[in-house]
């Protein structure tokens, strides 16, 4: 027997050299990352009915694992692949849009790269050209373009966004970004994406139009361009950062909605009311100096989300600053909006009026970082917000508070 171990635990050595060697000769590289976040919240919105009263309190924990391949060819070309892993907040989220995903994971990004001399080419699940734009700087949980919306019901008050859109954009898509080019002191990138269908990633394959239930699209958009372009300055002891982007997006076939039988951001039933074709543009900056950084930002959101007959104004504008010393950071931030959300009153139905229309949205943020070890973060947040809806009923305040623990590795 004793011959038989020393034998199985040589073979078992073997095996582990042999692997050992495999990796340390692997022209691919692995690496892994992620973060962990535990959230305490205290929260108030005004919007509740005796029937349905609203909670004030509870705790959340958010997680990300990012699985990186990096490999690097003898001509100097890099390229490699990620996989991220996630349990936040997703459009897709069966019956309630936005809602995080609890204990279940999905796909945050999945997409393989090339990168050289020519720029770098993305291909699969990932964010877009719309990464370059810059908005009002935020610390730790994020303030108004933030972990609040986790806890307030998106039936009840709008997701207004710094970047317009939203923070994921998640689709299949293709980006190719330029070089950045310039010397040290001024650097120019642009970047542009095309997603056949927005809102539709991983194995999902659109094979209808008009959102048959279990096949259906989770957005009316398809062929999804995004175009952004970024600068960056620096002139000692001040830095610069500027940006533009324009996205577009037709309705198409798929305009008549998403379909009664779909989850997802639309689910209006065929026919009941078309989704317009939509173009957005933004503007937005940054100024830094000795540890001061203010920004601003303006989104003009077009007929994003608007069905026919909806026709009023969609913007959205952020104002904020932060200063950082030391192991502190801070921040204030400000975002106000106008636009349209067919997912109010809980119907998640349009409709051709401009009832569902947001006259008013005003949230202003202020938020903390100490950061104890390199990684392990405590954040602070508070958010109070406002919104005014043209039919009345939806018109909702409130406010969040929380204290995050949270380790990034």
């Amino acid at each position: 027997m004793r011959k038989v171990l020393l034998a199985t635990t040589a073979l078992v050595g073997v095996a582990f050299a042999g692997a050992a060697h495999a990796a340390s000769t692997s022209p691919i590289s692995l690496n892994v990352g992620g973060y962990t976040d535990f959230v305490a919240g205290i929260w108030h919105e005004a919007q509740g009915t005796t029937a349905a009263p609203r909670a004030s309190r509870d705790f959340e924990t958010e997680y990300k694992i990012n699985f990186d391949a990096v490999g690097k060819g003898s001509n100097g070309i890099e390229y490699g692949a990620n996989v991220s892993l996630w349990n936040g907040p997703e459009v897709t989220n069966a019956g309630a849009p936005w809602t995080g995903g609890g204990t279940a994971a999905t796909i945050n990004s999945a997409y393989v790269w090339l990168s050289g001399a020519f720029g770098k080419v993305m291909l699969g699940d990932e964010h877009g050209a719309t990464d370059l734009f810059v908005y009002a700087p935020t610390v730790g949980e994020g303030q108004v373009d933030g972990r609040y919306m986790d806890f307030v019901d998106p039936t009840t008050l709008d997701r207004f966004y710094a970047s317009g859109v939203d923070n994921t954009e998640h689709s299949t898509k293709i980006t190719y970004y330029t070089p950045k080019v310039g010397n040290d002191m001024n650097k120019v990138q642009l970047g542009v994406s095309y997603a056949p269908n927005l809102y539709n990633y991983g194995q999902a394959v659109t094979k209808y139009n008009t959102g048959a239930a279990g096949v259906g699209a989770t957005s009316p958009y398809q062929d999804v361009i995004d175009g952004a372009v970024e600068y960056w300055g620096n002139f000692h002891p001040v830095t610069v950062a500027l940006s533009a982007d324009i996205t577009t997006g037709s309705a198409g076939a798929a305009g008549a909605g998403a379909g009664a039988g779909s989850a997802g951001l639309y689910p209006t039933a065929p026919g009941v009311a078309g989704f317009s074709d939509y173009t957005t543009f933004g503007l937005g900056g940054q100024v830094g100096f000795s540890g001061f950084t203010v920004g601003a930002s303006y989104v003009d959101m077009g007929r994003y989300g608007a069905v026919h007959g909806q026709n009023k104004s969609q913007d959205v504008w952020t104002f904020g600053g932060k200063y950082e010393f030391d192991k502190v950071g801070v921040a204030v931030s400000y975002l106000t909006g106008e636009g349209y959300d067919n997912l109010l009153n809980a119907g998640f139905s349009a409709t051709t009026t401009n009832t569902n229309y947001v006259s008013s949205f005003n949230a202003w943020g202020v938020g903390a970082v100490y950061t104890w070890f390199p990684g392990l973060t405590t954040n602070a947040d508070g958010v109070l917000f406002q919104q005014g809806v043209s039919n009345e009923i939806d018109t909702n305040n409130g406010y969040v508070l929380l204290v995050s623990q949270r380790l990034a590795f």
